[in-house]
Parts: structure tokens; sequence; C-alpha cells
């Protein structure tokens, strides 16, 4: 099973412009709203046609300009689940889940398949209601089993749990992995959620404006991305614009900091970025390499970390520094409070480089 695809779509004010090479395994597209995730899959399934270039799927040539092949979406055999689930209205569970099934098999047969694909979803015993008569991460469960009984070349989704609440998610991530595993086929996932994308995918592809910005592994995305684009989706909050200044030397324009990185600054650095867990409290004495005393302009907390605002030595910086903080075991007595001043260091070989 595989997917090449290198195609381009002009939009207005925007144009899709993506290169992208899959073998069976399950590829995120992470990027931020409006970034083309989306208009890929609706290429690929023959939703929108692309304006030039191929679609190739499991040797099946889908789309290309130049010999004149544009098969409609009934021909392409692809499963796009969007985050509207976009059932039939009509028709019962049992019946939508049968919708996509080979028309060969007998009407009992298909309906016997049916409920074994609602039955992983725990929808089984909701085969004879119809789609209205659901709850909205019922009808989503009702489409993954639609989705799966089809048996597509590809699969795609598009954001599919993003009106779920965590349990809910959680469980259905669970239920798609099951599923993966058992399955040999090309599995694309839209998402915006880094988190989701490294615990169902094998690899991530980063896109930002149309283009694809890199791929790797969400471990080699998160330990060295190349681009301000993957920094800011792989989780880090604080971004800079940067220039070197002395061999190992790097300058964060935007905070006015200056950081000894010990290795060698790229001549033609952009941006740098620290993680908010990435860098830590000082109390040793005097600073020194890589350490500042920085005000405490808030703090916040989530169920399991404290958010501490930071502000920077620049009077006018167009951004606080964020630190995060692990609350559990945590000395209450010990947590900062607004208004503090703390003594921070940056760790050297966790500080990114990107050059765009």
């Amino acid at each position: 099973m595989s997917l090449s695809l290198a195609i381009t779509k002009a939009y207005p004010g925007f144009t899709l412009d993506i290169a992208l090479e899959a073998g069976e395994e399950r590829v995120a597209l992470l990027g931020a709203s409006g970034c083309g995730k989306s208009c890929t899959l609706r290429c690929i399934a023959g939703v929108e046609t692309p304006d030039k270039g191929r679609i190739v799927v499991n040797g099946i040539t889908f789309f290309d300009s130049e010999a004149g092949i544009n098969l409609s979406p009934q021909e392409r055999k692809c499963a796009l689940l969007f985050q509207n689930y976009q059932l039939f209205p009509n028709l019962t569970v049992g019946e939508n889940v049968c919708a996509g099934m080979d028309g060969r098999l007998s009407a009992e047969a298909r309906l016997d398949l049916a409920l074994r694909y609602l039955a992983i979803f725990g929808m089984a015993a909701f085969a004879d209601r119809f789609p209205a008569q659901l709850s909205g991460g019922q009808q989503q469960r009702v489409a993954l089993a639609r989705m799966i009984a089809a048996h597509p070349g590809i699969y795609m989704f598009d954001e599919p749990f993003s009106a779920l609440d965590s349990y809910l998610k959680s469980s259905l991530e669970q239920n798609l992995l099951d599923i993966f595993d058992a399955v040999d086929a090309t599995v694309l996932y839209v998402s915006h959620d880094i988190d989701e994308a490294c615990r169902l995918c094998d690899r991530i592809c980063v896109m930002h404006n149309g283009h694809v910005e890199e791929v790797g592994t969400p471990r080699e995305l998160m330990r060295n991305p190349h681009t301000l684009a993957a920094l800011r989706l792989t989780g880090c909050k604080n971004t800079s614009v940067a220039r070197k200044v002395a061999e190992t030397v790097v300058e964060a324009l935007d905070w006015g900091m200056t950081f000894d990185v010990g290795r060698p600054v790229p001549d033609d650095v952009a941006y740098l970025g620290v993680r908010a867990s990435y860098f830590h409290r000082d109390n040793r004495g005097a600073p020194g390499r890589n350490t500042y005393d920085l005000h405490v302009a808030r703090v916040s907390d989530a169920r399991f970390e404290r958010l501490v605002l930071l502000d920077p030595p620049r009077a006018d910086a167009p951004s606080r520094l964020q630190w995060k903080i692990n609350l559990v075991g945590a000395d209450s007595a010990e947590l900062p409070q607004a208004g503090d001043v703390l003594r921070m260091h940056f760790d050297a070989s966790r500080i990114h480089l990107v050059s765009r």
C-alpha cells in the first residue's frame, strides 16, 4: 500500500503546493488552520480537483493532469472521515455501515458484517436507530465503523475527534490503534494537536501556508526541528528572531538575551526556541552563562502544572517567556508567585536554532 502525491491548486489568496510519499504507515498532516491539510485530503478523495500534478494510490492513478486522468470519488475507493461525520440521515445505523460495502455481498451478509464492525465501537445495539437519535460521540463511532467496513485502499481522517470530550477521545483513539494494527494501508491523519499526532502516527508532515515544511518521526521533530513552523507546532512556546553574534553565541532579539549554545551557530540562523520545560531555577549564587534574573508577571495553574509568565530583559518585548512547573509532589511554599524575581538558567543543549 502506498501514496505518491505531487499537486498544486490555487485558491483565492492561497496556493496548495504539496509533495508527499507514504507507504504502509500512519502519517499526520500537522499545521495551523488554513495551511492546506484538509484541502490535501479532499484532492486525494476526488472531492476537489487539483490544477495540476499527480496522485497515485496503491499503483492506481487517481489524478494525472498531463495524462488527462481524473477518477471520480466513487472510483477511487478511499475513505475520508470528516469532522461532521456525514452519515446518511434517512438510513439506520446498520444501513449506514452497509452502504460502503461490496455490493456483491448478500443483504444478510452485509448486515452481519455491519453488526460486527459496530460492535468494535460499542454501537451494535443501536443498529436500528437513525443518526438523529444519536449523540455526537455515537455518530462519530458509527462513521468509524462505516469507514472500516468499506475496506478502502487509503484511510483519511480530518480531525475526527475535535468535538469529543477527553474520555471518549482517548477511548476511540485506542480503538483506532487496534484497527490500524490489523490493516495494511496508508493512513493520513489531519490534526493541529501535536500530542494526538504523536500518539496515533508514525511520521508527522509539518505543513505551513500550503507547503510541506518538514517531515519526520515524532521523536525527530521534537528533538531537532528545522523550521519555525515545526518549532511552534511541536509545542515550543518560546520563540524569538535570532542572529549570530559569535561562533557559539546567538542573540534572541525579541527578548534582549544572548545565549552561548556550546556549539557552532549557523551563519543563517533566523530563529531560536526554548521549550517551556527546558529551563530551570538556579539558586547557586551569582549569575553565570545563560542565566538571567527574570520578573514573574503572572502564574496560572492547570491540573498538574503551573504556567509562569516571565518578563524578558527587553522592556518592549513582543511576548513573555513561558515556564512550566510540575505540580505533582511540589512544595507549595516553594512555588513562584507573581512579583517574584527568579534566577533562571537556560540549558545550552536544549536551545533550538532554525534557519527558516
